[in-house]
């Protein structure tokens, strides 16, 4: 896994670890948002613990982890950087799925 991520993204990032306990990670996860034929699926962010199906990377001392499923899904490319709300969010590089709201722009 290959992760690019904003220096800005970084800062909030390591706030936010150091909030939890020494093993926890990043992890790049699916979520469904919406309801019914409105909602999609995107890739969020959340800090979690490791599991044994994961793919592993660490990037300015910070643990990153992903499901080996989402990575046959949406590659091995991701780039974090700070939302509008000043929150950090992922979106995939070299995106193989058809969801474009996952994929980088």
């Amino acid at each position: 896994m290959n992760v690019t991520l904003t220096s800005e993204a970084a800062s909030k990032l390591r706030a936010l670890l150091k909030e939890e306990n020494e093993d926890a990670v990043v992890r790049v996860r699916e979520t469904k948002i919406g309801i019914a034929c409105k909602s999609k699926l995107v890739l969020v962010l959340s800090i979690d613990e490791r599991a044994d199906d994961d793919v592993e990377t660490e990037v300015d001392s910070l643990p990153f982890v992903i499901n080996r499923d989402l990575v046959d899904q949406y590659g091995n490319d991701f780039a974090i950087s700070l939302d509008e709300h000043q929150m950090p969010k992922v979106a995939a590089l070299s995106c193989a799925c058809s969801a474009s709201s996952c994929c980088a722009s």
